[in-house]
């Protein structure tokens, strides 16, 4: 549901995103949009900035039990990543391969 809703608004084709779940992040401004647009729909941005405790919020609500806690674990590593970038979809998308970076094994993203 995310996926349909963000890939049109950013006007990014599959084989673009596809990647990101296996740790390929083209430095795209449409990918990075679409990235931003999918954390919003999953309620880490609030007011235009990541929301850390937002973020785990929603890792509990709707991440299965095996990688919620590791899950946990990256976001908390990642947290001042978005801090270096005033655009939020240049933070969302470096926040979210610094995520894949510190765990790729328990990595998702629609």
């Amino acid at each position: 549901m995310m996926r349909k809703t963000c890939q049109p608004k950013n006007n990014v084709e599959d084989e673009k995103i596809d990647p990101i779940s296996d740790g390929v992040f083209l430095e795209d401004k449409n990918v990075m949009c679409y990235i931003a647009c999918i954390m919003k729909m999953a309620n880490a941005i609030k007011n235009g900035k990541l929301n850390y405790e937002a973020a785990l919020k929603q890792a509990d609500l709707l991440l299965p039990d095996e990688i919620k806690e590791p899950t946990k674990a990256a976001i908390t590593a990642c947290r001042k990543v978005a801090d270096s970038y005033k655009d939020i979809c240049e933070a969302s998308f470096h926040v979210t391969k610094c995520m894949y970076n510190e765990n790729p094994s328990v990595f998702f993203f629609p």
